[in-house]
């Protein structure tokens, strides 16, 4: 609660500030007073820290897609080879493909073998992305979360910051005032000791940053180092991997692997390929399926062209049991209903009773749930994502509430836009 309270006291000067109402000590100061508004020294410090965070989150990102894009390759070439085999042996043994097609047999002997290649390869690999993500992962994911702690800190400062501009504005202009009261000497006395108090807390954790975050940048770089030189040996690894049992496949199955281009690969298939494709088109089942299928659309056109009528009940004779040939579309379309056969007595109080049987009423719509209230909290100061799951936004903006604590220094969830993330409570006020 402490936090959100500070926060309301930083709103008006945060506002005026930003749209050039308030004397900040970035613009007009006291004379006895130097500015702390903009320091350089600090802000190229944040400039190559903002870097580093990037480079550390697209640096996981990119580690992440290279062992999810390994997985996959090697899951596709295994269930390549599961469905080559089983279209290769058709009937368990049974058909002699080998014997029909002799100019088949390389490449059904081959495909075997290319299975228990892939089996072989994806096991080698299994281990290699493990380590991949106890080595290098697992110690990124940590040095974000020792990033996300210090960019609090920065934060912090400049919630300080923001404090110190506010209580000098204030101070600068009771002093220029050029008839005090005597209320005007009490405010002077304890503005005097806020400042004191915001100037003491701002040093503090401004020479705090600037003396810790070069140490720390350069402590990175020796972490980070050696981090991508291993990932770079570990995925090296994988590709000699593959390598070695590709250069085994080919030199046991007789295949050329010399350098070639996609359209040499092309022309050597067509012409490998023969008239097989014809012949397929060709063959009977496929011409049955397609009569078929034109059978019965020529029948529903027919039927949907002329009219319905009910033929009246003949006797259970061989010629009954006989469909007789559609009427042409022409025809259908004049000729008259049948008559219809008289009805029993019986029949008749049927109907009359089932005609005058009123149908039950429907059931009630039902009443539709209340929504829960949407709640919105407006965005006091500009926040930029710093990593994946961050939602940024403007100062001024609506942010709709997903989920909150009661601690303003805590992770909120929000939503704007569109795009769900967390954000610190403390760059917030309830709207």
């Amino acid at each position: 609660m402490k936090g959100f309270t500070k926060a309301i006291k930083r709103t008006p000067f945060a506002v005026t500030s930003r749209i050039g109402l308030s004397k900040s000590a970035s613009w007009t100061f006291h004379p006895r007073e130097k500015p702390k508004s903009n320091d350089p020294e600090f802000d190229e410090y944040n400039r190559i820290f903002s870097s580093l965070e990037t480079g550390t989150d697209k640096l996981q990102k990119d580690v992440k897609a290279f062992t999810d894009a390994v997985r996959a390759l090697f899951t596709a070439g295994a269930g390549y080879g599961n469905h080559f085999t089983a279209i290769f042996t058709p009937m368990g043994g049974e058909y002699d493909l080998i014997g029909k097609h002799p100019n088949a047999e390389r490449t059904v002997r081959s495909v075997t073998k290319y299975e228990t290649i892939m089996d072989e390869l994806k096991a080698l690999v299994t281990p290699e992305l493990e380590l991949i993500e106890s080595r290098i992962l697992a110690p990124l994911k940590e040095f974000q979360s020792t990033l996300k702690t210090i960019r609090k800190t920065v934060t912090k400062r400049e919630h300080k910051l923001v404090d110190y501009d506010r209580f000098n504005n204030s101070l600068t202009k009771l002093r220029d005032k050029k008839e005090k009261t005597l209320n005007d000497e009490k405010n002077l006395f304890k503005l005097e000791q806020d400042f004191e108090q915001a100037t003491q807390e701002y040093e503090y954790i401004n020479n705090a940053l600037k003396t810790d975050l070069p140490r720390f940048m350069q402590l990175s770089t020796q972490f980070i180092d050696p981090l991508f030189n291993s990932f770079y040996y570990m995925s090296l690894n994988i590709y000699y991997l593959i390598l070695e049992k590709m250069n085994a496949f080919a030199d046991d199955t007789k295949y050329d692997i010399t350098n070639a281009p996609g359209a040499q690969i092309q022309q050597d298939y067509e012409s490998q390929r023969t008239d097989a494709w014809e012949i397929i088109e060709n063959l009977g089942i496929i011409k049955r399926i397609v009569s078929v299928s034109k059978l019965v659309q020529a029948t529903r056109s027919q039927n949907s062209g002329g009219s319905v009528a009910r033929a009246p009940s003949t006797a259970s004779t061989a010629s009954s049991f006989k469909k007789a040939p559609p009427p042409p579309p022409g025809a259908a379309s004049h000729a008259p209903p049948p008559p219809y056969s008289p009805a029993s007595s019986g029949s008749a109080s049927s109907a009359s009773i089932a005609a005058t049987k009123r149908a039950p009423p429907p059931p009630p719509p039902m009443k539709p749930k209340p929504k829960p209230q949407v709640q919105y909290v407006v965005a006091l100061y500009d926040f930029a994502a710093q990593a994946d799951g961050d939602l940024s936004f403007n100062t001024g903006d609506h942010i709709e509430l997903v989920e909150r604590t009661q601690n303003t220094e805590d992770w909120w969830t929000g939503r704007l836009n569109g795009v769900q993330g967390v954000f610190p409570g403390n760059y917030v006020q309830d709207a």
